[in-house]
């Protein structure tokens, strides 16, 4: 539930006073909806908010995942932005960010992220913990950096793009829009839009856990003993 990590984020952080919750009415009954009522805040369908929560008054944040490459998320900014609400974005106090930095509106900046000098992010860009914005590297809009992922420095990440966890993309190169790029993957070379890089899981091991445990404390033993 991307609205429970942002709102316990926030909470943590007393980042904002957060009042309520809002969903599209036919998920008023689902898991996004019972979270606002384990926290005693009131839920509120989308198509009603501005009669209870105006927007002179309230802020918006837009916390939905990545689904069809950022754009569920886009799509839901720019229907709150049409009702008159600010966008606010959450950057942990845990992160290294220093005073330069600079980002766009809806952004989630986690734990241990570390934006250097010069680097832009733009808007709705969601960067999971200890992500690596390289030195005067560009981010995009809509955008999605999973735990680990590592931008090189000036590099030009485009819109609506994913990248998995642990990603690496090099130095001075352009992702273009509409990328996937898996976990786990090493990019150094210019990727046209709509690339998918996607790394191959580790081979599965001939052995089951308990085999291999007894197998390997035989041979440190051996090795001790010889």
């Amino acid at each position: 539930m991307m609205s429970e990590v942002a709102y316990q984020h926030m909470l943590r952080d007393a980042a904002y006073d957060i009042v309520a919750f809002t969903l599209d009415s036919k998920w008023l009954e689902t898991g996004e909806a019972s979270l606002a009522k384990s926290v005693n805040l009131p839920v509120v369908a989308f198509e009603e908010i501005e009669r209870h929560y105006p927007p002179d008054r309230y802020a918006m944040f837009i916390a939905i995942g990545y689904h069809d490459l950022n754009r569920v998320r886009a799509e839901k900014c720019a229907a709150a932005k049409a009702k008159g609400y600010e966008l606010v974005s959450y950057v942990s106090n845990r992160a290294d960010c220093g005073p330069w930095l600079n980002i766009g509106e809806n952004c989630l900046i986690l734990d241990g992220v570390g934006i250097q000098p010069g680097a832009a992010i733009g808007h709705n860009v969601w960067l999971w913990n200890n992500c690596l914005v390289g030195h005067h590297a560009s981010v995009g809009n809509h955008c999605w950096l999973a735990a680990g992922t590592t931008i090189g420095g000036k590099a030009l990440i485009q819109e609506h793009s994913f990248f998995g966890l642990g990603a690496t993309i090099g130095g001075d190169i352009t992702i273009g829009a509409d990328s996937f790029v898996g976990a786990g993957t090493l990019v150094t070379k210019n990727a046209a839009a709509k690339s998918v890089f996607v790394q191959r899981d580790t081979d599965l091991y001939r052995l089951d856990s308990q085999s291999f445990l007894r197998l390997t404390r035989l041979a440190t033993l051996g090795s001790r003993e010889g």
